[in-house]
Formats: structure tokens, sequence, C-alpha cells
């Protein structure tokens, strides 16, 4: 019998990963529990707790070493790799400095893409690594747009 997980079970996973990214129960530098482990504590299937694991890597708050583990990253060493994540920091950095307001919308992928001289599937990754941070919501066939609850 396969076990089922909750439909946006993975998101409350990162959630409570990040918090305790920053709340400093997990210092930048130190190893995070294994899959199997985050497995038992959550009640998930790997999948699932890959998936979190996967979106705080996007997120840059995570790296991989392999045969190590994961980390969790230092910020002041953090730097963009690809230019999804490139797209995403400038972005981000809008938005925490106010460029971006609440309820602002943020420009298309098309116009990202021609902005920055990327594929709009690379400027789709960058928007998605904002929603997955909890920074920016979707509105189908509308855009994108700052959250309201975003934290300055």
């Amino acid at each position: 019998m396969t076990r089922r997980t909750a439909w946006g079970t993975y998101a409350r996973i990162t959630d409570a990963l990040r918090q305790r990214i920053t709340d400093g129960t997990y210092a930048p530098g130190t190893r995070l529990p294994g899959e199997a482990a985050l497995c038992a504590e959550f009640g998930v299937a790997r999948n699932t707790v890959r998936r979190a694991l996967s979106t705080l890597q996007a997120n840059g708050l995570v790296t991989v070493r392999s045969g190590l583990g994961r980390f969790v990253q230092n910020e002041a060493t953090a730097q963009p790799r690809t230019s999804a994540e490139h797209i995403a920091a400038n972005l981000r950095h809008q938005i925490e400095t106010g460029d971006f307001q609440p309820g602002d919308a943020l420009p298309s992928e098309a116009q990202l893409a021609r902005h920055h001289g990327v594929s709009r599937f690379t400027a789709r990754a960058a928007l998605i690594a904002l929603e997955t941070a909890g920074l920016v919501t979707c509105v189908h066939g509308k855009g994108r747009y700052v959250r309201q609850d975003v934290p300055r």
C-alpha cells in the first residue's frame, strides 16, 4: 500500500525548516538532519522531504555537499550561481528595499526574459523561487504580486 501525503505538506515542512534556520536552531554551516530523520519527524515519505529540501536549496538557504549532506548556507558567502538565482536575488532585493511594495505586480516572465537576456523558462524559475520563499503570490492569468504580509 502506498502512503498518501496531504497536498502542500512539503510547503509546511519547508516553512518549519526555514523557521529553524532563521531562528538559529540550525546555525549557518551546520548540517541538517538526514532525510530519514526528517521523514520520521514529519511522518511523510522521502519524496516529500526531498521536495522541501530542494525548495530550501533553490532559495539559497541550504547547500548540498556531495557525500556529506545538506548544510545551512552562510548568507555572507552565498552567491547566485545560475541566471534564475541572479534574477530572483535581484527581485528579492527590490522587494526588501521597497522598490516593489506589497500588492505591486512584478514584471512578467516575458519582460524579465527580455531584460535579462534569458529564456522564459529561466525567468519563470526565478519567479517560482520567490513564490516558494513566500514573497510573491501568483494570480492565475493576471501575474505575480508582492504579498501583503511580506516582512520588511
